[in-house]
């Protein structure tokens, strides 16, 4: 009910006004391999990690109905504390070629990436476009991207939360090359003691057009999950709270996220790939993930 309240509200406000109250919400700290993501041989560090990353994947209900996965679509909604216009956007995975695309509908502006090249039709933030392309769909299914070919996973220690004193158990995960999964470094996945489900990811970020200086990424950055929903025999959660770099406001949440009408079973429609004569490239991003195979291991 809150959700569709703040959605109807925005339908009152103003395309000028969006874009500059959206930029500044797009300022505040989140993060987002080429596919197919899942279902692959990773490198484990060790047989605790593994054990782990098994026990995660089982708790998310396995990897059998990710395979028969035809996209990963869903609605986005996110609130900024201390803001009172919040934002929406329809965003698509394709779960076998890892192309995607989101819309922006209060923009009419939409981004889309091929696996080679990233669109923006009337992306009005100061802000690279790349770094959110993958950005949601990469938080959601960390407990399936940590079973990719290209994921170095371990090794496993203990950790605590923002606003929270329990002891979870925390798998690093790195990924062999930049792509547009990766806004940092780094994940870190928290696991729930009891139920193994992931309650939290801590990551940084080192894209070129969010980091002054890429070579010192910005974090630790935080989404702790909360409400979890059962979408075609898989669990994700549907709502999670931010928590900036560092968590510098006192550990006090920053934003909160909300995810809905998750659909596994829809076709990714291909027309989302096709852009007119006044898109434009997003070069930043496209040079940076192509520039080099880096590793993307880091520090905590």
């Amino acid at each position: 009910m809150i959700a569709c309240s703040w959605l109807q509200s925005m339908e009152m406000l103003e395309k000028p006004m969006l874009r500059i109250i959206l930029t500044f919400l797009l300022l505040s700290p989140f993060a987002a391999s080429a596919g197919p993501w899942f279902d692959g041989n990773p490198d484990f560090t060790d047989s605790a990690s593994e054990d782990l990353a098994t026990e995660l994947l089982n708790a998310h209900g396995g990897m059998q109905p990710m395979r028969e996965a035809t996209s990963l679509q869903f609605r986005f909604f996110t609130k900024m504390l201390g803001n009172p216009t919040p934002f929406y956007s329809h965003e698509a995975l394709n779960t076998q070629n890892g192309s995607a695309y989101i819309e922006w509908p209060f923009w009419d502006a939409s981004i889309a990436w091929n696996n080679e090249m990233l669109w923006t039709q009337d992306w009005p933030m100061p802000l690279p476009a790349g770094f959110f392309v993958r950005l949601t769909s990469s938080f959601l299914s960390l407990p399936w991207q940590l079973h990719a070919d290209n994921a170095n996973v371990g090794p496993v220690s203990e950790d605590r939360l923002p606003e929270d004193e329990t002891i979870y158990d925390v798998l690093r995960v790195t990924f062999d090359n930049r792509n547009p999964g990766i806004p940092g470094t780094f994940y870190d996945v928290f696991v729930h003691p009891e139920t193994r489900l992931m309650t939290a990811i801590r990551f940084d970020i080192n894209h070129p057009g969010m980091a002054a200086n890429p070579n010192q990424p910005l974090g630790p950055n935080y989404h702790v999950f909360g409400d979890y929903r059962v979408f075609d025999g898989l669990v994700f959660p549907t709502f999670y709270k931010s928590y900036g770099q560092g968590s510098g406001n006192g550990n006090r949440s920053n934003a909160y996220h909300f995810v809905w009408n998750m659909q596994l079973d829809q076709p990714f429609d291909e027309s989302h790939m096709r852009f007119d004569k006044s898109a434009q490239l997003d070069r930043v991003s496209i040079d940076w993930w192509q520039s080099s195979n880096q590793s993307t291991s880091g520090e905590k």
